[in-house]
């Protein structure tokens, strides 16, 4: 399984207006958005901090994701 740090607008988690998370995404085999976590802002040391605002930038660059593009299934 593949992922990856995504933006995603996750209204229902915002009494139906938008709001914007940073949270990872998983995809299926054929590289469909599938699946996707509760946000989170950790590591075990400063050098997974490091990797994980880089990955955070990446993010910034792709489609914004929405929670109705899973189906119903987080």
């Amino acid at each position: 399984m593949n992922w990856n740090h995504r933006v995603m607008n996750c209204p229902s988690e915002n009494g139906g207006d938008d709001l914007y998370v940073f949270k990872e995404v998983f995809y299926d085999d054929n590289g469909k958005p599938d699946a996707y976590s509760e946000p989170f802002m950790c590591g075990d040391d400063l050098d997974e901090l490091r990797l994980l605002l880089l990955r955070l930038e990446k993010a910034l660059d792709k489609p914004v994701l929405h929670e109705n593009d899973f189906g119903g299934h987080a």
